[in-house]
């Protein structure tokens, strides 16, 4: 019995002294990158969403929607974010595990440069995402470093769809979380809880947005003139707090499978409805080109990914895009759909913050696109 006994606490210090020599390695294993920094920002260990920027050793990222993705085995991630020329605080979410991005907790980057710290239950191989939900006027946002007390791993390409997001206020989720009366802040707005993002969520695909509240495809409320608007924008890596287009040039390097176009309502409002006659006429006529300019653009670039251009029923810029739509060429026009989406409060659902519609009719309009997307996708 004895004998049975030292055998038995013999095999113990073995797997023992085997699971500590294991996590000796693990902590002291040289070739380990348990640190992103500067260039390493842009490596293999970590996917970015959106459109990036490297620039002074930090990875710059403008537009909402836009953050990172990371895989490590480990239990603490601890992750730096800059913030410059800010309006607003910036809103992020954060993700672990495959949590949803539109369900998880979120932190608010309120200084020039914030430190945050993610803790896990367990040692083990976690991911986690950091998404932004402001947008480019509430501040330009960028990462300086992520690091973990375990080692992070090269992340696999997937075969992901992917999404991209064009419009203003409506797509980019203003005022998605408020209640009516309030007015928009950053905290009850999120891009993450508007349609276009939750068109993309359900098809687990990718996604990249070019868009901000109060911009227009030929006219917004940052410049009537007609001449710096998303039709720019959309060639450029993103926009700056100050309502500038930032002049670096954007090289397209995901082709996207889906486009969703939410557009023209700026257009009107800040402009064209502010006349009469044969100059309103003008306008609209300029509007249209712009319209047709830009899908034979989008068409052009991916001529395989279907264009879903929204609109709500009976809007005056819908309806000027569909008369450019019924003109397409049948071969552009099977690859451009017109799809109307919810009113705000319509069904007689919640209104969200400055009269923009709320995450419940956000969450229609998307089944609306989806329905739509399911009867032209192989």
């Amino acid at each position: 019995m004895k004998k049975i006994i030292m055998l038995m606490l013999m095999s113990l210090l073995v797997v023992l002294n085997a699971c500590q020599i294991e996590e000796d390695t693990l902590v002291d294993d040289p070739d380990k990158v348990d640190q992103l920094s500067q260039d390493l920002l842009s490596d293999a260990y970590i996917e970015w969403y959106g459109r990036t920027e490297y620039k002074n050793d930090n990875m710059y990222f403008y537009y909402t929607a836009t953050g990172f993705k990371v895989e490590f085995y480990g239990r603490i991630v601890e992750f730096s974010l800059g913030l410059e020329d800010k309006n607003n605080d910036i809103y992020f979410s954060v993700a672990k595990d495959g949590e949803l991005l539109t369900d998880c907790d979120v932190i608010v980057l309120e200084d020039d440069e914030q430190t945050f710290q993610i803790t896990y239950d367990s040692y083990d191989t976690h991911t986690l995402e950091v998404v932004k939900r402001s947008e480019p006027e509430d501040g330009i946002t960028y990462l300086s470093s992520i690091k973990t007390n375990g080692e992070f791993l090269e992340v696999e390409e997937t075969d992901q769809m992917h999404f991209l997001m064009i419009g203003a206020s409506g797509i980019s989720g203003h005022g998605s979380l408020g209640t009516e009366g309030q007015s928009r802040t950053t905290e009850n707005s999120s891009s993450l809880h508007a349609f276009g993002y939750l068109v993309a969520q359900h098809y687990n695909g990718s996604f990249e947005f070019v868009s901000n509240s109060g911009w227009g495809l030929k006219y917004g409320f940052n410049d009537r003139l007609g001449e710096v608007n998303i039709y720019e924008a959309y060639d450029y890596i993103g926009i700056d707090p100050n309502q500038d287009i930032i002049m670096t040039s954007y090289d397209h390097e995901k082709t996207p499978d889906v486009i969703i176009v939410n557009i023209g309502g700026n257009d009107y409002t800040s402009v064209i409805n502010n006349y009469t006659g044969f100059e309103k006429q003008e306008k609209i006529e300029e509007f249209k080109t712009q319209v047709a300019n830009f899908l034979l653009k989008l068409r052009a670039d991916a001529p395989d990914a279907h264009i879903i251009w929204t609109m709500t029923s009976g809007s005056q810029n819908g309806t000027a895009a569909g008369e450019v739509i019924n003109l397409l060429d049948a071969a552009d026009k099977a690859y451009v759909h017109l799809v109307i989406i919810k009113q705000v409060g319509e069904d007689g659902d919640p209104v969200g913050a400055h009269n923009h519609a709320s995450y419940v009719t956000h969450q229609k309009s998307a089944q609306n696109i989806i329905d739509a997307l399911e009867l032209v996708l192989d």
